[in-house]
C-alpha cells in the first residue's frame, strides 16, 4: 500500500483517519469503507455548502460574507492533487462551512426568543397605555382611556404584514449569526 511503512502499515492517511474517528491508532481500516465513507461524507458536505450559502442569500441578501468556491469543487481538485488547492484551504474552507452553519443553527434559536420580546415589548398591553398617555393631548379630552389605547394599537400594528413581520426576524437572524461569525474570526 502506497505511503504505508513498517510501523504503520496502514500509513499516514489511516492514523489520521482512526484519529477523527476516535479509534486506536493502531485500529484496522478497510480502504474501501474508507473510501465509501469519505464519498459520504463530501456528499453531505456539499449538500450542506449549497444549503447553507443559500440560505445566508436569503437572511441577508446585502451581507459582504459571501461563498467561495463550492466545497465539492475545491475538495475534488484537493483529491487530484492541485497544487493551488492546499489541505490547509480545504480545512479552512470547510472550517468556515461549519461556523456558518453554526451560526445560522444558532441564530434560528435565539431569533424566535428576540422576536418574541421585541413583539411582547411594542404590544404588551402597559405598553400600550403608556404609550396611549403620552400621547393623550393629540387625542382629544372626550376621548374615553379604551379608545385611545385602541388607536396607540393600532398606530403601532399598522405597518405589521407578513412581509415586515419576515423582514424583521430575517434581520434578527441575520444580525445573530453575524454576530457570532465576527466573533469567532477575531
Amino acid at each position: 500500500m502506497a505511503g504505508a511503512n513498517a510501523a504503520n502499515p496502514q500509513g499516514d492517511g489511516s492514523r489520521t483517519l482512526q484519529q477523527a474517528l476516535g479509534n486506536a491508532p493502531d485500529s484496522r481500516v478497510d480502504p474501501e469503507r474508507a473510501t465509501e465513507l469519505a464519498s459520504m461524507l463530501v456528499e453531505m458536505a456539499a449538500t450542506l455548502d449549497q444549503v447553507a450559502w443559500s440560505t445566508w442569500k436569503i437572511v441577508n441578501p446585502n451581507s459582504p460574507l459571501k461563498r467561495g468556491a463550492p466545497a465539492k469543487a475545491t475538495m475534488a481538485r484537493f483529491v487530484a492533487g492541485d497544487a493551488e488547492v492546499t489541505r490547509e484551504r480545504v480545512r479552512s474552507e470547510l472550517e468556515r462551512l461549519r461556523q456558518m452553519l453554526a451560526a445560522l443553527t444558532a441564530a434560528v434559536g435565539q431569533t424566535g426568543r428576540v422576536y418574541a420580546q421585541k413583539h411582547v415589548d411594542r404590544f404588551a398591553p402597559g405598553e400600550i397605555e403608556r404609550s396611549a398617555k403620552m400621547s393623550a393631548g393629540a387625542s382629544g379630552m372626550l376621548v374615553g382611556h379604551e379608545v385611545k389605547c385602541w388607536r396607540k394599537y393600532v398606530e403601532l400594528a399598522g405597518p405589521l404584514d407578513a412581509q415586515a413581520i419576515e423582514r424583521e426576524l430575517l434581520g434578527a437572524m441575520s444580525a445573530y449569526a453575524e454576530s457570532l461569525l465576527k466573533g469567532l474570526n477575531k
